[in-house]
This record gives C-alpha cells, structure tokens and sequence, in this order.
C-alpha cells in the first residue's frame, strides 16, 4: 500500500465519492470526527466474525465508508478532536504521503470533474499550514490489509494535526460597504458615564433596566439594542462595569486606565475582553435561536477561539472576501468547530418556528447562524472588519487581532471643546474619552455625536445638582472647564450660574423650576409611588394626586411608566 505507484492505482480505481471523501480527509488534516464523517457518506457495519464470514464485506462493501475502509485506505481509532475527544476517521500518514492528492485533475471517467472546472469554488490547500511542527508519535491500530476482515479498530489518543488552510476567492469589488468604525470606545465612554449618574438596576444574567436602556440608547451613536447588550457585557468582562445588590455600576479605578489610552488602545483591548468573556455567549445572541441553557455545558471562549482560527486560516488577509463561502469551507472542513466530540444532538436549540433544530441538517440553522453572526455583529462592531452584501474584509485592526499584534496607531488631533454663552457644550469624538466622561458628570446630556456634528451638553442647573451629588464642587467645575478648554476665563453666563449654585443649599432661598406628575386618581399614584421602579424618580410628594419629579429623571420616569402600560401625557 505504500508503494506509490501501487497508492496511486487503488485510489484510481475508486468511486468518484471516495476519492472526494479522502480529498476531504486530507484536507482537514487527515483526520475528521466518526460522527461528521457518517453523516456526509455513511456508517460502516459493525459486525462480529461470524457475520463477517458470511456477509464478506471487505468482497461486497456497501457504501463509500466500507469500499475506503476494506481497502486498507482510512482507519477508526479515538483522538482529540478541535473540540474534544472522540472517535475519528482518519487516514494514516504514511500512506497519505503517497497518495496523488496533489494531482491537477481527478484521474477518472471522462465525465469526471477536473480542478480546472472548480476554480471558482473554494480552493482548498492540501498540504498543512504548520508541516515542521513537531509531532508526537500516534499509536494506532492500523486498518486491516483489503481481504483481510476484522472488525473495526481503534487507536491511542493522538495530538491533532495542524489545521490546513484554504483559499477563499478573493473579491474584486463590494456592493454596498460598510466600513468598520471606533463608535465603540465612544459608545462605552457614554455607558460608563451613564451608569456613573444613573442608577441602572438589573435582572436575571445582567439584563439592564429596560427604562434606563431606553434612556441609555438615544445617547448612543449606533442605537442598536443588541449592539447595547454587547457592550454593557463587554464591560462587565472588562471589570470596567460591576454589578452590586442589583445595580450597575462604573469601576472607575479599572475604567480610567481605559479611558486615557489612546483610540487604537481602546480598541484593541475592547476586542481582547470579547475574545476572552465567558459573560457575552454570541451563540445566545444569534438572531432567531433560542437556547435551553439549563444543563447546557458551552465554552463560549473556545468556540469564539475556534472561529478566529478558521477565519484566519481560511480568508484572504489582504483582500475582501465572500460571507457565504467563508461558511461552506467550515462547513466542510471543521463543522463540529464549537461541538464537544461532534455532538450535533444533545443541544436543545428552538428556531423561529419553535421546532428544534438538532442533528447535522439543520448546522446551517446553528452553526452557520454562529459563524455569519460573529463576522456582520461583533468583529464588525469591534472595527474590525468592512461589511458589504454578502461580503466581509480585515482591516488593519482586524489583521493585527488575528496575529496577535498591537493595532497601529496614529497622533489623534487636539479636538478641544467649544462651549456657548448659553452653556452648551461640543464635545468631539477625537477629545479625550476620560474629559468626555468627566464632563458628563456634571452636564445635561443634550444629544450623541454623528458624522456631522460632535457631542453636546448643557451646563445648567439640574448638571450642576447632579455633580454636586457626586461631590463634584461649582469651583472644581470652573477650574476643570478652564483647563481641559485652554481658557483663561469661562463666558460671564457660566460664571456666573456655577457662582449663584456655589452656595448650594446653605442659601436662605431660592427659586427652582419643577416637574409635576400628576395622576387621575390617589390609588394611580399610590401605585406608582410603591414602585422602587418608579419611585427613585420622585421627589417630594405634593398631595394625593401630585408628586414632583427630580429635574434630570423627567424621560426615565416617563419610558419607566410607559414599559408599565402607564399612559402619560405632557401638558
């Protein structure tokens, strides 16, 4: 068998769907889980020496597993799987070295399909990305001489070969792209000092308040909810977000370091937690899965490793390339990439219809789902990567994740501040992501940043009151101003209101514009004034019907009533 010329006539001599079957071995470095093999050709009969001796398989195989096997060309044994340990077809290596794998053409029928005739499918290598690598010795039970019969064999457990590459065709053009952005770091710059002023309660796995979410989202640039939910977990995976008694808060000592690096740092942390979090499980977010956890046993950081080596392994690094056939050559090559031992049943996963979606025929539904989410949602939200129709590219950020590498960097201009005389404040996205936070604090969140036009916030009264809870004085509010402006004085309308709020509430008196919430009855506002929910919103109660709402709560309590089946009505 291992006479080449002898290697060469047997493989000739096979059905066209052996010959792919062993192409397809050798592709996925000769060696592919028991369980996926069956199910792309089929099983091989497990029989005792008696049934051998009548049945005489190795002189009638049925099917393209027994025709291979009773040939002497692939074996059966135990080894660690990309995702486990389990049993595995394999062929040995010794005689794959001498196989005519690396043919230009299929050496068949003149109907058989040439090399030539699937250059525009995917292209796959056949030789190993990582050959030199060091190899430990596998003991096998070596497949039985053809005419020979004995039942199936299985062999020690072995290290895995090194994963080969393949080539995707590299795209010419993109419909429609979408270039990847930094919004990221400004989004989370915004959630950590959203949830440094707020407080933000939260439920079950760090589900947050669906008023405050509310609230949070006007605020953002990308007003995406799944978007949102990445990033809040990406914080708590970060340690800059830590949950306490059930509300969320800023870890400033862990957020500061974050927030002082420069843009591509950011970056390139924000997309080092996602690789390592165990807390954001993307397979949960797939759009139209639903997932029984419960007894659920995943590894969400090594099912999201996996998926990194694939695409690394397999896209073009310098060029654009297709989504839809990024997924057929993992299909093909490493299908059980998140499956323990190529289990593809004991998951209970309910598609849109409510059916379950269990066995390899529904991997598209699954596992495809995983891998096309992974590309359009996180490593697009990260920056990492350009979208189009159908179509995906690595950028420079996204190349130096995969390689490990430090994202390149580049001198961010000095985007200082612009500030009214009517207190309203223009914060860049370029200026620093800490003073941005800084200033948050103390302000009125007016609006988010765009491709237009940058941040702004108002300097007023309800900011003012809302520094002063965090200890933030009206003087350590003009000094900061100054210097973080580069001025030598603030506008006399600024001056001015941070002098009158200097003295707080040691005044005599003073004037304050209020919010009044009224109901149509004492037991609406009953209700409402029971509810933790409602009632951290509130201020004094003014009678039966009529409590005042603090000034800077007015659009949370309103979304909070509004998600209670609430009716309000401004007048």
């Amino acid at each position: 068998m291992l006479d080449p010329a002898n290697a060469t006539r047997i493989y000739d001599s096979l059905p066209q769907k052996g010959r792919d079957a062993l192409k397809m071995l050798n592709g996925s470095g000769n060696q592919i889980s028991e369980q996926m093999f069956v199910r792309m050709y089929d099983p091989i009969r497990k029989m005792g020496a008696g049934q051998i001796e009548r049945e005489k398989p190795h002189e009638k195989p049925v099917g393209t597993t027994e025709t291979l096997y009773y040939a002497g060309l692939i074996g059966f044994g135990i080894d660690k799987l990309s995702s486990g340990l389990g049993p595995i077809v394999y062929i040995p290596d010794d005689l794959a070295a001498v196989l005519p794998f690396s043919r230009t053409s299929y050496n068949l029928d003149p109907n058989a399909a040439t090399l030539e005739d699937l250059e525009d499918e995917i292209d796959f290598d056949d030789e190993d990305e990582d050959e030199d690598a060091e190899q430990s010795t596998r003991v096998e039970a070596q497949a039985s001489h053809a005419h020979a019969p004995a039942p199936v064999p299985a062999h020690e457990s072995a290290p895995q070969p090194a994963r080969a590459s393949a080539r995707i065709r590299k795209l010419e053009t993109v419909e429609n792209p979408r270039a990847a952005d930094t919004s990221l770091v400004d989004d989370l710059t915004t959630l950590l000092a959203f949830l440094q002023v707020m407080a933000v309660r939260i439920s079950g796995t760090f589900a947050m308040d669906e008023a405050a979410r509310q609230v949070l989202r006007r605020q953002l640039i990308v007003n995406d909810p799944q978007r949102l939910t990445f990033l809040f977990l990406l914080g708590i995976s970060s340690g800059m977000i830590y949950v306490e008694d059930g509300v969320a808060y800023t870890q400033r000592d862990v957020a500061r370091p974050w927030l002082e690096a420069s843009r591509a740092q950011q970056t390139q942390q924000l997309a080092q937690a996602w690789r390592a979090s165990k807390d954001y499980v993307d397979l949960l977010h797939v759009p139209g899965l639903n997932v029984e956890t419960e007894g659920w046993s995943y590894d969400p950081v090594t099912s999201r490793g996996e998926i990194l080596n694939l695409i690394h392994s397999f896209v073009p690094i310098d060029a654009a390339w297709t989504v839809d056939e990024f997924i057929s050559a993992v299909k093909e090559r490493e299908p059980a990439y998140q499956r323990p031992g190529g289990d593809f049943d004991s998951w209970y996963i309910r598609g849109e219809s409510g059916d379950y979606l269990s066995g390899f025929e529904d991997w598209d539904a699954v596992d495809g789902a995983l891998l096309d989410f992974v590309i359009t949602q996180p490593l697009h939200w990260l920056g990492l990567l350009t979208l189009g129709d159908n179509a995906a590219q690595l950028n420079a950020y996204g190349r130096a994740f995969l390689a490990d590498q430090p994202f390149p960097s580049r001198a961010e201009p000095d985007d200082r501040p612009t500030l009214d005389s009517d207190g309203i404040l223009r914060v860049g996205r370029a200026f620093s992501r800490f003073d941005r936070f800084q200033i948050a604090r103390f302000t009125t969140w007016v609006s988010p940043a765009t491709a237009v036009k940058p941040y702004e916030y108002r300097i007023d009264a309800a900011g003012i009151q809302r520094g002063a809870a965090q200890g933030i004085s009206t003087d350590r509010i003009a000094k900061y101003m100054q210097r973080v402006m580069g001025l030598e004085q603030l506008p006399d309308t600024i001056g001015q209101l941070l002098h009158v709020w200097k003295a707080g509430a040691q005044a005599d008196a003073w004037f304050e514009q209020v919010v009044v919430l009224r109901t149509t009855s004492i037991e609406v506002l009953d209700a409402i004034w029971k509810e933790p929910q409602f009632r951290r919103y509130l201020g004094a109660r003014l009678g039966e019907t009529a409590v005042t709402v603090r000034a800077d709560q007015l659009e949370a309590l309103e979304a909070a009533l509004g998600a209670a089946g609430i009716d309000v009505q401004r007048s």
